[in-house]
């Protein structure tokens, strides 16, 4: 009776270590196949990941800068984009009026392009770093001062090349205050009343060079850009493009009245609800009477050039806008030649608004006003694909700005050339 109790229970011990043996083996097998179809989900997804969310969180150590869609709260090109993008003929444009011909191939898709997303995640963090030093103390500074007079694109345009040549001398760009900009409409009057802040670092109370320099923004033309060493192989068009963007990112209040009122001249939810749309800014008035513009460019020049190819690409929204009130009815006629085809977003701004009449206006008027230039510009930029005349300066900064998200399928403009005009 002992022994077959000792068999029994030795035999019990047995099968308990041999079930306990597979019960580990199992865990094995089980984990190591999770562990290895995670490891294979994360090589496969590594590229979109590096690109389109990590590549920005990791840049960006401010608020609002970035999350997997929008860089600087503009949503950058994605995969609605890039799937109009293939629908249409690719090709590559050459920019002029720089210090050469800057390509730009809309064909490359590649993160060798110079507008692929991973160089401007790294662009705008390098400009983002320089401007915010963890440390100010013992930096040296350009004040950008004495603003242009001059249309908001232009004059934009010109704050941009005061900030290039404060990079180029290795400085910290801040503005002057009070700033004394025709469109501030706050107590510092100069850009930071819409933009976020160019810079964390405030003046030294004793400021005297060379520690400090100033840089007039009314020069008016940027005769010979220099780079940073980083930026040092990099075409103009992409440079000053990068240093716009930067410059116009917008403070949350702005962001905030420019989103709310969108959602109401539109009638939709959010901008993303008109996509996928073409913009299309006409821009005429004293451009034609000054002569910058050879003539007023009839609207249907317009939709010659891309009619074929919104179709191509089955986009029937189209976001029209312009200081001249005649381009709405011309739309009118052209939709019912074409049987209603295109269904027409606005927004209600005061037109026939150049520069003349801003002068004429107070302050704050102008302030109102720039915040409807930024509604237009806000909702031209989440496009996905643009027409206008590039001899205009706001139409030029639109360029740059879709340029920038990554949006280089050719600009539409009956003009046939593409300037760049320092």
């Amino acid at each position: 009776m002992m022994f077959t109790k000792r068999n029994t229970q030795s035999w019990r011990a047995a099968m308990i270590i041999i079930i306990f043996g597979m019960i580990l083996l199992v865990l094995y097998l089980f984990s190591s196949h999770i562990s290895h179809s995670i490891f294979n989900e994360f090589k496969i997804n590594k590229p979109n990941v590096n690109i389109l969310v990590e590549k920005p969180r990791i840049s960006f150590k401010v608020s609002n800068a970035s999350n997997a869609t929008h860089l600087w709260s503009l949503r950058f090109a994605d995969e609605t984009y890039f799937r109009i993008a293939r629908s249409i003929p690719c090709r590559t444009v050459e920019y002029t009026g720089g210090p050469k011909k800057d390509p730009v191939n809309s064909c490359n898709k590649s993160s060798t392009d110079e507008f692929s997303l991973e160089n401007i995640f790294q662009a705008q963090k390098w400009l983002y770093d320089h401007q915010h030093p963890v440390n100010c103390t013992d930096k040296q500074f350009a004040i950008i001062r004495k603003y242009a007079w001059s249309g908001f694109g232009s004059t934009v345009h010109q704050i941009v090349w005061a900030f290039g040549v404060a990079l180029s001398e290795g400085r910290i760009a801040v503005y002057d205050v009070p700033g004394h900009w025709m469109y501030g409409d706050c107590n510092v009057t100069n850009p930071d009343c819409v933009f976020l802040p160019i810079t964390n670092c405030s003046l030294p109370r004793v400021a005297v060079h060379p520690q400090v320099t100033y840089i007039n923004a009314d020069f008016g033309h940027w005769a010979q850009p220099v780079h940073p060493p980083v930026f040092q192989n990099r075409t103009f068009n992409w440079y000053r493009a990068q240093l716009l963007f930067y410059l116009l990112r917008l403070k949350p209040e702005t962001l905030t009245h420019v989103q709310k009122m969108v959602t109401e001249y539109l009638k939709v939810p959010s901008v993303d609800s008109l996509r996928p749309y073409i913009a299309v800014y006409v821009r005429r008035s004293d451009k034609v009477t000054g002569r910058e513009m050879s003539q007023a460019y009839p609207l249907k020049q317009y939709f010659d050039l891309f009619d074929a190819d919104v179709r191509r690409a089955n986009i029937t929204n189209i976001y029209l806008n312009s200081e001249d009130e005649q381009v709405f009815n011309e739309f009118i006629e052209i939709n019912k030649e074409k049987q209603g085809y295109y269904k027409l977003f606005t927004i209600k701004t005061k037109k026939n608004v150049v520069y003349a009449t801003l002068t004429r206006m107070s302050q704050q008027e102008r302030g109102k006003i720039v915040l409807e230039f930024l509604i237009d510009l806000f909702i031209e930029a989440h496009a996905d694909l643009h027409a206008g005349t590039l001899t205009s300066n706001w139409c030029r900064l639109v360029d740059e700005m879709r340029l920038t998200l990554g949006k280089t399928s050719p600009y539409y403009t009956p003009e046939n050339r593409y300037l760049l005009d320092m």
